[in-house]
């Protein structure tokens, strides 16, 4: 069996768009020149030889998108699992604010996080919004207030 035959097979066998891509820009590399190729695909003559050459060396397997580590935590797995024990055993009913997260952080690790972040965070420990959005943007001021003292722990 031919390469180009074993890239045409493939394609039809292939249900992922970006894999079925590359699958394609290698079929026109076997078929016309790199350059021809890369101006057919919108990219440059550099990227169609590396996926040719890559799947050269493994196959359709070499054409899927590698897994990356991305960028390290700032909070180690130990400082982490410290932190979401103090909040749990924190009283459920008055909850914790966004604020209340990233002052405990900030003593406990000394690292400051953004509030959007330090919500991430709370949702990754299985937190939510105690304060959820208005439904009542016209209640009462008195009620808005009771409601306020009686949720957050932090003034």
């Amino acid at each position: 069996m031919s390469k180009i035959s074993c890239v045409k097979y493939s394609l039809k066998r292939v249900r992922d768009p970006v894999v079925r891509e590359r699958l394609l820009i290698v079929q026109a590399a076997y078929e016309m020149s790199l350059r021809d190729a890369a101006a057919k695909f919108g990219c440059t003559h550099g990227k169609v030889d590396f996926w040719k050459q890559r799947y050269e060396q493994e196959g359709v397997r070499g054409l899927y998108t590698r897994e990356r580590s991305g960028r390290p935590p700032k909070i180690s797995y130990k400082q982490k699992s410290k932190l979401r024990r103090i909040v749990r055993k924190h009283n459920a009913m008055k909850g914790w604010r966004t604020r209340g997260i990233r002052e405990l952080i900030r003593q406990e690790t000394g690292i400051t996080y953004s509030f959007r972040h330090t919500i991430r965070i709370a949702q990754s420990w299985g937190l939510s919004k105690i304060k959820p959005r208005s439904r009542y943007a016209f209640s009462k001021k008195e009620d808005r207030e009771a409601f306020l003292k009686s949720t957050y722990l932090f003034q």
